[in-house]
This record gives structure tokens, C-alpha cells and sequence, in this order.
């Protein structure tokens, strides 16, 4: 049974997945709420004027009585909508239905006051700080990078219990996971990347400044390298595992699901300090297609190596390569590397193709003796 396939054993009906993806959903809010709660102290130990610029931000973005009220609605209807999930996972029969049904409403409704709540306010403010936050102090980028295990461990909960499946199944097609697969996609990325840097610059391509200092450098880097991975395999298993069985299951077509995951990953990122940037420059098209070649590119990955392991290798590579190695300025990975580099929208949307395609390409060939499921 391919990677695909494994939602034909369990509980694999429609609202199964919807009920699921919204406690997931609503546990990976309660854990950030949690995680990033003691940001404002950590500021105002770390750098005091940081404490203060964050007051500043939440008070400039502070919501009208109107978004108030319809985040308000919002909240009672989140509640509302997990207690209709809950029901629809562990009822039966027309209880089960019913549960299913006010589930789909109650996400609707949610999505719809937030949308309206949120316009007229402007939370780019906020997130510059956090970011700023984040760049001070290693213990916040810590707690923003376990944010997103965390809310993994509320994903799984609903798998194991709702769908009825082993949690292998949702990780790889064969009997046990493969983590020396995970360790050569991330040497892959971490070699391609590299002469792709090196090669870009000695033909002008881009420049590249050497700025590495010692000092805070290796408490972030050894973060980076302990808690980045987690955040990378998190959005493998949400993306290119959790919503890609799914809707492969639901719609009968692999090549549709892995557009609607690539789409919804790089709306993931639409509040990144780069996609902020080009919203107000123009180019957040070309930004952000990076990232919608980037969710296809590991979809493809996934299917040619009939699980999820190599794609987490090369994404935590690739975000870990950006932490440590080459960063540049207004990442939304504050950390100090040993190089740092320009950003050009048009060159980093090539150069990201460029990049992509050889890690694809040599995946097919590495894995060639591997007989592939159908696609």
C-alpha cells in the first residue's frame, strides 16, 4: 500500500478529517497562546526598550468596538465549533451527522468574523517586535519553535483516536520510519545550497558578506539545529502528510490535492517579514511563489520516496541552512550566520526553481531503484 493509500484502513469519511484538522487546530492555539505568553517579560529582561515598543505595537493595532465585538463571535463560535467536532468524532449515527454538519457552519462563521474583526487593523507592528524579540533573545526563538510540535502532538491525539490509524501511517508508506533518510536529505540540501551560494556569488550574481562573531552565534545555532528540524517536520506532517492523504482520499486526484496543500502552505507564510515587504512593494506575488514551488516541490518528494522522511530532511535543512549558514536581513529567522546576503524577489524566485529542481532531480535518480506508486 503506497503513502497515499493508507487512509483506506481507519475512519477516512469527510468530516473525520475536518473534525480532526480543527482540534488540531484549536490545540496549536491554546500551546502558542502558552509558549509565546512570556515574550513581553523576556523582552523587557532582555532589552527594555523592546518591552516598550511591544506595548506600543499591541496599542497602535488595538481593534475597533466593531472587531471587537465580531471577535467576540468569533471566540464563542470556536467554542461552539470543538464541541461539534468532538461530538462528530466520538458519536454515531444521525449524532454523529449532526456533529458534522454544525462542525463545517462553525467553521465558516469563524473564518468569516475573523476576516471581518481583523480588517482596519494592522498586526504587521506586532510581528516586527516579536520578530525583534525573537533576535534578542534565544529563549524566545526557543519557545516560537516549539509552538509548533506542540500543536503536532494535538494532531496526532486526533489521528490516532478519530481516524484509527497508527501514527506510522501518516509518516511513510513502509514498516518503520526511516531516519537515515531524514539525515541525507538534510546533507542534500545543506550541498546544494551551498555551491548554489557559491556559484551565485563568484558570478555576481549575488553578494554575500561574511559576518560571522562567535559569541551568541552558537547558542542560536545549536537551537537551530535542536528545535528547527521539529518545526520543519511539523509542517511536512501537516502539509505534505496529514492534508495530502486527505484530500487525495476525498478528491481521487494527487495532483489537485498537491496544489491545494502548496497553495495553503505558502498562505502559511503570508505574514512573514519578506511577504509583508513585498505587499507593500508589489512584488508579494513572485515572494511568495517561492513558497507554493517549494510545498509542490516536497509533494513530489514525498511521492517519490513513498513517505515523508526525505522532505523533512531537505526542509529542515533548507530552514537550518538560512539560521546558521546564509541569512539575510529581515529573515523571519533572526539569527546570527556566518554569511549573509541581499534579497531580490525576481533572483530569489529563480534561484529558489534552480534549487528545488536539482533536489527533485536527484531524489529521482537517487531513489530510482525504488519502485514508485502511480501517480
Amino acid at each position: 500500500m503506497s503513502y497515499f493509500e493508507q487512509t483506506k484502513s481507519g475512519e477516512s469519511r469527510w468530516w473525520s478529517w475536518m473534525a480532526v484538522t480543527w482540534l488540531a487546530f484549536v490545540g496549536w492555539v491554546i500551546f502558542q497562546t502558552l509558549l509565546l505568553f512570556p515574550f513581553p517579560i523576556i523582552a523587557n529582561f532582555t532589552d527594555p526598550p523592546l518591552f516598550d515598543k511591544l506595548m506600543n505595537a499591541f496599542a497602535s493595532g488595538a481593534a475597533s468596538e466593531t472587531s471587537t465585538a465580531l471577535s467576540s463571535i468569533s471566540i464563542l463560535a470556536g467554542l461552539g465549533t470543538t464541541a461539534a467536532a468532538l461530538i462528530a468524532a466520538f458519536s454515531n449515527g444521525r449524532t454523529q451527522k449532526i456533529g458534522a454538519y454544525l462542525t463545517v457552519a462553525g467553521i465558516l462563521i469563524c473564518i468569516v468574523t475573523s476576516v471581518l474583526s481583523s480588517r482596519g487593523t494592522d498586526s504587521s507592528a506586532v510581528m516586527e517586535v516579536v520578530t525583534e524579540i525573537m533576535g534578542a533573545s534565544p529563549l524566545a526563538f526557543a519557545l516560537f519553535l516549539l509552538t509548533f510540535p506542540a500543536g503536532l502532538a494535538c494532531l496526532y491525539i486526533g489521528y490516532k483516536l478519530v481516524h484509527r490509524r497508527g501514527l506510522l501511517s501518516l509518516h511513510t508508506a513502509v514498516s518503520k520510519f526511516r531516519w537515515v533518510r531524514v539525515l541525507q536529505g538534510f546533507l542534500l540540501t545543506w550541498l546544494v545550497l551551498g555551491v548554489f551560494a557559491f556559484l551565485a556569488n563568484k558570478f555576481g550574481i549575488i553578494d554575500i558578506e561574511f559576518v560571522f562573531k562567535g559569541g551568541k552565534f552558537w547558542v542560536y545555532a545549536a537551537v537551530s539545529l535542536l528545535l528547527i528540524p521539529l518545526q520543519s517536520a511539523t509542517e511536512e506532517i501537516v502539509f505534505r502528510g496529514y492534508f495530502n492523504q486527505g484530500l487525495t482520499h476525498l478528491l481521487k486526484s494527487k495532483w489537485v490535492a498537491f496544489a491545494i496543500t502548496s497553495f495553503a502552505f505558502m498562505a502559511l507564510h503570508l505574514s512573514n517579514p519578506e511577504a509583508l515587504d513585498g505587499a507593500a512593494s508589489g512584488t508579494l506575488p513572485i515572494v511568495m511563489s517561492g513558497y507554493f514551488f517549494f510545498g509542490f516541490a516536497m509533494c513530489l518528494i514525498v511521492w517519490i520516496d513513498d513517505g515523508l522522511e526525505t522532505a523533512i530532511g531537505i526542509h529542515a535543512g533548507n530552514n537550518c541552512f538560512a539560521a546558521i549558514i546564509m541569512n539575510y536581513e529581515n529573515s523571519v529567522l533572526p539569527t546570527p550566520s556566518v554569511f549573509l546576503t541581499g534579497t531580490d524577489p525576481v533572483k530569489d524566485s529563480i534561484s529558489t526553481v534552480m534549487v528545488l529542481a536539482a533536489l527533485v532531480f536527484i531524489v529521482w535518480i537517487w531513489r530510482k531503484p525504488t519502485k514508485r506508486p502511480a501517480l
